[in-house]
């Protein structure tokens, strides 16, 4: 029987599944709208579907020219630097367009630098965590 190796848990903060309707966006101007997969402390992870015609361009490094928005609470949260993790090309359904499904994540989510986000983070959760 062959064994799988343990892996050392790397997270500093635990990640909670967000409940839905949380959603996240990337500046307002590109109308790229996802939903929240998970959130902790140190950062969240959302979806949106990528209707770019396979037109991707390099998203493996920070974007300090867009911003990301939260849903629910009216406060703005911008300049979180953020990166592609996965792109999966949707193939169940029939489209004249490419479309990608992309998971990004934000990291260094402060709660004590950006007023209302610990309250948003808690309001957002589920009651099981990863």
């Amino acid at each position: 029987m062959v064994g799988r190796k343990r892996t050392v848990e790397r997270r500093k903060s635990k990640r909670y599944e967000a409940v839905n309707g949380a959603y996240a966006a990337i500046s307002p101007k590109s109308h790229k709208v996802g939903q929240i997969t998970d959130i902790s402390m140190g950062g969240l992870s959302f979806k949106y579907v990528d209707t770019n015609n396979g037109e991707i361009k390099n998203d493996n490094q920070n974007h300090s020219e867009e911003s990301i928005f939260l849903s629910s609470m009216g406060f703005y949260v911008g300049d979180i630097p953020f990166k592609t993790i996965s792109d999966e090309e949707v193939t169940s359904a029939p489209s004249l367009s490419s479309m990608k499904v992309r998971e990004m994540w934000a990291a260094a989510l402060k709660c004590n630098k950006i007023p209302g986000l610990k309250m948003y983070v808690k309001k957002r959760l589920a009651d099981h965590y990863f």
